[in-house]
């Protein structure tokens, strides 16, 4: 039984370190690429603002993943967001066309209301004080 435990706890381990992701100044994932984080961490990651690239590690997860834009440095709030699938998944994504961000964050659902997820889409507030939708 303890066995049993034990494999199931380091099979979950391994499989939410399936996929990992480099931020790139370039939009074909070759230049100035900073440290390998795992995609399955929600944890903000901040000072990558300015980035044009995702280099992509791993894959064949089940479901997908969503990269979600944050306009400031600490992840309060999302603007925009984008899809990573768990299989198949390029090994690079160009992210200019995407909205500026200056920190980002994983998460496993999606963060697009119009997709039918429990997503919110943008909730950043502009200048009026009202938060917009996605």
């Amino acid at each position: 039984m303890k066995a049993t435990v034990f494999l199931t706890a380091m099979c979950g381990t391994l499989a939410s370190a399936a996929l990992w992701a480099q931020f790139c100044d370039d939009t074909s994932c070759n230049e100035n690429c900073g440290i390998a984080v795992d995609v399955g961490n929600s944890d903000c990651l901040a000072h990558e603002g300015g980035r044009r690239g995702i280099k992509i590690h791993g894959g064949n997860f089940p479901g997908h993943y969503q990269m979600v834009f944050s306009p400031g440095p600490d992840c309060n709030c999302q603007n925009d967001c984008i899809a990573i699938p768990g299989s198949g998944a390029p090994s690079c994504i160009d992210i200019t066309g995407n909205a500026a961000a200056q920190s980002f964050r994983f998460q496993q659902t999606t963060c697009l209301e119009k997709e039918g997820g429990p997503g919110v889409g943008n909730n950043c507030k502009p200048k009026n004080g009202t938060a917009l939708r996605a």
